[in-house]
């Protein structure tokens, strides 16, 4: 599918409306391609649908938890390589450590600033 012609693709997955709600807006805003997915296995079969440019993942989420989503990405991203944000409001340092040691993959954590995210995103892309 072609999204935006040109324009960057986002893919949200959370399973909480209003963290997607704010985070769609603001990137929308920003002139992004936004799609969302409610749970882990929702998101899996967007990023090989879509091929996002980036993809914002929460850790806990339902059918398939944000770290599963990782691993079963890893052969996506030797297809087309996309940037991952794994967004948890955990502080375990375990999720702070698979999260950095995974290629492309920032933590942040919950709650964040949407001006943190945005940098995130606009230093990948520059």
């Amino acid at each position: 599918m072609d999204y935006g012609k040109g324009k960057k693709l986002v893919l949200i997955a959370d399973d909480e409306p209003y963290v997607i709600r704010v985070v769609k807006l603001k990137l929308s805003n920003a002139g992004y391609e936004v799609i969302t997915a409610s749970n882990g296995l929702e998101a899996l079969e967007k990023i090989k649908t879509f091929k996002p440019d980036v993809v914002i993942s929460d850790v806990n989420m339902p059918k398939l938890s944000g770290k599963e989503l990782c691993f079963r990405a890893i052969p996506l991203k030797k297809e087309k390589e996309f940037l991952t944000i794994v967004m948890t409001s955990s502080l375990e340092t375990e999720d702070r450590d698979w999260a950095e040691a995974m290629d492309k993959t920032v933590f942040i954590e919950k709650p964040f600033s949407p001006k943190t995210l945005m940098k995130i995103i606009g230093t990948y892309f520059n």
